[in-house]
């Protein structure tokens, strides 16, 4: 199954597309505030914090940005894990 690049939320716009996908629009400012809480964040550490999150379930983005704030590459590499097993 092949993702459309705005899954990927690599930018602004794709992040806050996706965010109110999966979240509804009522969820993008709250989840936006979660994830100015990475320390130090990165397009694609933000970008792999949306797409780890499953739909409906706002909860994910917070436990993703603190295990972003843990371990980034870990993170990172769980999200290129979800990407390969589509």
């Amino acid at each position: 199954m092949s993702r459309k690049k705005q899954e990927y939320g690599l930018n602004h716009a794709d992040r806050v597309a996706e965010i109110e996908r999966k979240f509804g629009r009522d969820q993008v400012e709250p989840v936006l505030a979660q994830l100015r809480r990475v320390s130090n964040p990165t397009e694609r550490l933000l970008g792999a914090i949306v797409f780890l999150a499953r739909e409906g379930h706002v909860t994910d983005v917070a436990l993703s940005v603190a295990a972003a704030n843990k371990n980034p590459s870990e993170l990172l590499n769980a999200a290129t894990v979800k990407d390969e097993r589509g």
